[in-house]
């Protein structure tokens, strides 16, 4: 059972050491809204009874610019909404359809990208 466990721990402390980087870049804050879409009905039996309600998903897309590119980024966790100032600075790294952003208190937050829009370089 030790063996398995140093086994597993060994391996755990491998693959970590082995794991690429972030890139990270500077970036802004551009913009923050929000949207809210109505995703049809649920209906529920309870006490023998069916109830139904309509299901409401609030949606908060956060605008990132960097030097080079815009991404929109969704978030669509209502409660908890990013810890970002509006233009306010942040550093932003790519991780295939993700970003990963550093937030006011230098949180790494994993958040979709919605849309990248490559901006124009300036001269």
């Amino acid at each position: 059972m030790k063996t398995l466990a140093a086994l597993l721990g060994l391996l755990f402390f491998t693959s970590s050491a082995l794991a690429k980087p972030r890139e990270w870049k500077p970036a802004t804050v551009a913009s923050i809204t929000s949207s809210t879409d109505d995703r049809g009905v649920a209906v529920v039996p309870i006490g023998g009874g069916l109830y139904g309600g309509h299901v409401y998903v609030t949606t908060v897309w956060y605008r990132i610019e960097t030097e080079d590119t815009t991404y929109v980024l969704a978030w669509s966790r209502k409660k908890h909404p990013l810890n970002l100032t509006l233009h306010g600075q942040t550093k932003i790294a790519i991780d295939g359809q993700n970003a990963h952003i550093l937030d006011d208190s230098g949180k790494d937050i994993k958040v979709l990208i919605a849309e990248k829009i490559a901006r124009e370089k300036k001269p």
